[in-house]
């Protein structure tokens, strides 16, 4: 070959292994990123075209990106919806953030004085018209999750790789007690959603499993064994709720050789395990293989993994709300390093300190295993592709996990879901809303809900829900309509959206999708909330007088739930505050009917009411 020939055939070469470049090299990191992410050929990559920099933070667009939109919500000086999130240390407990004071005013840094989630105000009303409902359930019920560990696998991808099958079933993934059909050892835990992200009336469903290290289904002789994995799933419980016994799924002591309720005797079918059940050298310790790992107070044991998917919002022929195959994320933590309360609460020293300081929040990279900080968790996660396939989180849209997962004062761990898991052996098994009471939380006596509904002024976070708020509020927009409230059977009807609107705002999160910009806000909103600030002042916007601040327990208090034919509200009922009267529609099924009232409570029965018999 001639020399002339052999370099034409290089350049050939060449010009196939290295693609046309999809980004302007002169434009910042970020767009660059944003660019790679709509254009050809990089936007089909499962693992995101990213900038060749020493520190990928180079690239981020938003620095204070943990911060979350929800932050920047109108108060009005009266209205609350942080103190689900910001709170002081509670005895016992390894999270000594104690950031309550956040409740009272904004404390932003310089960067974050403009609300750089623009997302939320775009009004995408002409694109998501566009979208017919046709096509938007075809495209919530399609399975963009099976192929996803095989395409990161032929990409390389040396991180932890999904490996719960069949997971886009929802619930035919796991049996009737949780644990996955597959063999893979996660187990389904049906809990409440935190107010109000996670409600899906704000336009998302969602799902989250535990996996606990092999180690703790693996008794001393080498066997894998259901029971042990079970006594040890009630010890993490019961270690996460600081009380000293659980009920458990029936488990078999006399197989194990171990007295789990610590009644000094074996038994086959024990369904309570007592923390103190291996206690030696003045600390309860785990089971079977992990006998030699002892329980930290509310700190999950090393290994402990956790998988969240947030999906759309399913609804069936007959408007009841589902969870559909299509998920919009899925999302991953995992315990990498052992922790304990003394070097947990240096790190949230330093955590303070570097903020006195003016520092911006930091998290460690640790590359395909996702990022991380100083309290002990690896997370990382994949996001929908602009035509929907799940792809790798850029850098910047996982630091956006980072600050609910890191530091806020109100989680147990960093983790939201588990203490809020149904207690004990009930709430083993796959999410499910329907019959689910709306008890109150630790130390009060008021549902949740109502609770939340009548601090935060506007049924959730950004109090900007329209519907939620003719349902559940009176015409000032401030007081909840305890009529309302009393004709829910159970947390289903408090937080499932109606038709129309799970419709709705599937498109609009569909619209950003398409858009790939989430690094500017994934919440879908379809016109502008009307309660959130762009533009914050720490000197002059509104703040909370102490009266409007308040201590708050994310442990739920089950032993309230009524009992088996009781009502599930517990608070007083007043007719009379019903200005337009009060309709009852006998044998209605529309939302809003009212068609059964019912409270443990007190009811002033004053006003006027018109009651109308529905056909048949």
């Amino acid at each position: 070959m001639s020399r002339a020939l052999f370099v034409t055939f290089l350049v050939l070469i060449i010009t196939v292994i290295q693609p046309a470049r999809a980004v302007d090299p002169a434009d910042p990191y970020y767009q660059q990123i944003l660019d790679a992410l709509v254009e050809e050929p990089t936007r089909d990559q499962v693992l995101p075209w990213k900038p060749d920099v020493a520190d990928q933070r180079e690239g981020v667009y938003n620095r204070e990106a943990a911060i979350p939109p929800q932050c920047y919500t109108d108060s009005g000086g009266v209205h609350n919806p942080c103190y689900t999130c910001h709170q002081n240390h509670i005895a016992g407990r390894e999270n000594r953030q104690d950031d309550r004071d956040l409740q009272e005013a904004y404390s932003f840094s310089d960067v974050d004085l403009t609300n750089q989630w623009f997302n939320l105000f775009e009004d995408r009303s002409e694109r998501v018209n566009a979208i017919s409902d046709e096509e938007i359930l075809d495209w919530i019920d399609d399975d963009n999750y099976s192929e996803l560990p095989g395409r990161l696998e032929e990409a390389g991808f040396t991180g932890w790789i999904p490996d719960l099958e069949n997971l886009e079933q929802g619930a035919a993934a796991f049996d009737e007690n949780g644990l996955a059909l597959d063999g893979s050892w996660w187990v389904a835990f049906n809990y409440k959603p935190l107010p109000s992200t996670f409600w899906p009336t704000a336009g998302s469903t969602d799902d989250v499993m535990i996996r606990l290290d092999p180690r703790f289904w693996t008794t001393t002789d080498g066997v894998e064994s259901i029971g042990l994995y079970r006594a040890n799933l009630a010890l993490v419980e019961a270690n996460m709720k600081s009380v000293s016994r659980m009920s458990s799924l029936p488990i078999d002591e006399v197989s194990l050789g171990i007295d789990v309720n610590d009644d000094d005797m074996l038994e086959t079918n024990v369904t309570e395990v007592v923390i103190t059940t291996n206690h030696r050298d003045g600390r309860n310790y785990y089971l079977g293989q992990a006998d030699d790992i002892d329980l930290v107070v509310t700190v999950f044991p090393i290994g402990t993994e956790f998988l969240h998917t947030v999906r759309y919002v399913g609804v069936d022929e007959e408007d009841n709300i589902y969870i559909p195959k299509r998920m919009k994320e899925v999302r991953y933590m995992k315990r990498v390093i052992e922790s304990r309360h003394f070097l947990l609460h240096h790190w949230y020293d330093m955590e303070a300190l570097e903020k006195d300081r003016g520092l911006l929040p930091f998290s460690w990279d640790h590359g395909h295993r996702g990022l991380a900080k100083n309290f002990g968790w690896e997370i990382t996660g994949w996001i929908e592709a602009y035509d929907g396939r799940l792809r790798w989180n850029t850098y910047e849209e996982n630091t956006f996990c980072m600050g609910c997962h890191s530091t806020i004062g109100s989680t147990l761990d960093k983790v939201f879901s588990f203490g809020r898991k149904v207690d004990g052996a009930e709430g083993w098994g796959y999410i499910n809303l329907r019959g689910m009471m709306d008890v109150p939380n630790l130390g009060e006596t008021v549902s949740e809900i109502e609770t939340y509904m009548s601090r935060v002024g506007g049924g959730t976070e950004f109090r900007s829900n329209t519907e939620l708020e003719a349902r559940f509020y009176l015409e000032d927009g401030v007081t909840v309509n305890t009529v309302a409230l009393a004709s829910a059977r159970d947390v289903y009807d408090l937080i499932a959206p109606s038709r129309e609107r799970a419709l709705t705002l599937n498109k609009a999160y569909k619209v950003i999708t398409e858009d790939q910009d989430y690094i500017f806000g994934r919440d879908a909103t379809v016109k502008p909330p009307q309660r959130v600030l762009e533009v914050v002042d720490n000197e002059t916007s509104p703040t909370l007088p102490p009266e409007r601040q308040f201590d708050w327990n994310i442990l739920l208090d089950w032993s309230q739930s009524p009992a088996p034919g009781e009502c599930m509200y517990q608070g007083d009922v007043d007719f009379g505050i019903l200005s337009d009267g009060h309709t009852v529609s006998i044998g209605g099924t529309e939302s809003g009917d009212y068609n059964q009232v019912c409270t443990r409570g007190s009811a002033n029965l004053t006003g006027r009411m018109t009651v109308t018999l529905q056909d048949g």
